[in-house]
């Protein structure tokens, strides 16, 4: 059985990380039943490049645009003569299922759908595109897998419901906990700080806006004269104006933007909390894996992803989005909670890399779970 994927670029992003997470499970599930695994990248640079397993073959277009991109997708299709094609987006399925044509009728399409429909930075107008995109390609999809049931619903509600399938993301790996015990040094992380830490792109869907002014509130509000510290780990566009935030609130000494990090989940676990501070998400990546080495969690009620992963709050604090006070206070309430560390784990580890791949095979084997 050939499997392709298809992912635009290997950049530092969620999408990226959770593709090659799901490459690697599924090489390490699939023992002793064969599946052909190959990845075709439209860009070959990206910090994710050295993630890719080396069991799957690489397929690298040259970073083409338009007609070029259009061109190059369709031989490798048709050279690879695929029995199933993954489009690690949207966008991506719809560059490629204009090619569906050229390949084997018994070929299957697959889109991985891992935002909601409506997205809360875009203008009616730019929905309104994707609700009609999603409407008029979507259906040419064997699936749409869901990284959510959340994501699920807002595809469901365009009367695809018979096209949709939730299969949670690959985010849980065996390596986390090696990962998470290295030694993280800052000079945030001594004995008289409390420190909470937040991870991500520096883009507009995190809203790391709301986040700074609720820390300045925090410190402000100067609960149980406790010294407050905070880490932003990501890169992104947004990073000069962050940083002119901080500077305006005079938060320089008390907030590091830390930059992308290879390895966040040292910082995670030396953390006393996870903020997670976003518009929207689908399944959040970061959010589980604090989970999963036991940190507490206070989150942003967006959708989609943090009420369920945190199952209406049985497992973290949830708080409205762009209301600064609201995290400020959620922030105290969370630290404040006795949480039972093994509970969180295994609230975690439901999401793990092993679980996404197996439910992965079993699909490409039987085209249902």
């Amino acid at each position: 059985m050939k499997v392709v994927f298809y992912l635009d670029n290997l950049k530092g992003g969620g999408v990226q990380r959770r593709t090659m997470r799901l490459l690697k499970g599924i090489v390490e599930q699939s023992e002793g039943r064969f599946i052909d695994l190959n990845l075709v990248i439209n860009q070959g640079a990206g910090e994710n490049i050295n993630m890719v397993p080396a069991e799957v073959k690489l397929h690298v277009l040259g970073g083409k645009a338009g007609r070029q991109l259009n061109d190059s997708l369709e031989s490798a299709l048709i050279s690879l003569t695929p029995d199933i094609v993954v489009c690690c987006m949207g966008q991506q399925f719809i560059q490629a299922i204009k090619h569906k044509g050229k390949l084997l009728d018994i070929c299957r399409w697959y889109i991985i759908q891992a935002v909601p429909v409506n997205l809360i930075a875009n203008s009616w107008y730019s929905n309104l595109i994707r609700k009609l995109a999603i409407r008029y390609f979507y259906p040419k999809a064997d699936k749409v897998l869901c990284v959510s049931k959340d994501v699920q619903s807002t595809v469901d509600r365009l009367g695809l419901q018979r096209k949709t399938l939730t299969i949670y993301n690959p985010v849980v790996s065996e390596n986390l906990l090696d990962l998470s015990n290295e030694p993280a040094e800052h000079e945030f992380f001594s004995k008289e700080h409390t420190v909470l830490v937040a991870a991500g792109r520096l883009n507009v869907q995190k809203d790391y806006f709301t986040l700074i002014k609720a820390f300045y509130l925090l410190k402000k509000m100067n609960a149980n004269n406790t010294s407050y510290k905070l880490l932003i780990l990501g890169g992104g566009e947004l990073l000069e104006k962050i940083n002119s935030l901080v500077c305006d609130l005079g938060l320089q000494d008390d907030v590091d933007l830390v930059g992308f990090v290879d390895n966040p989940y040292k910082y995670i676990k030396k953390s006393d909390l996870f903020v997670m501070s976003s518009l929207w998400e689908g399944l959040p990546n970061a959010m589980i894996e604090a989970l999963a080495i036991g940190k507490k969690v206070v989150s942003t009620d967006c959708i989609a992803g943090p009420r369920e992963i945190l199952d209406n709050g049985k497992y973290g604090t949830l708080v409205p989005m762009q209301d600064p006070e609201a995290l400020a206070n959620g922030i105290i309430y969370e630290l404040e909670q006795n949480r039972d560390t093994e509970v969180l784990v295994r609230r975690g580890w439901m999401f793990s890399v092993k679980n996404s791949a197996e439910n992965y095979i079993k699909l490409f084997e039987n085209g249902k779970l």
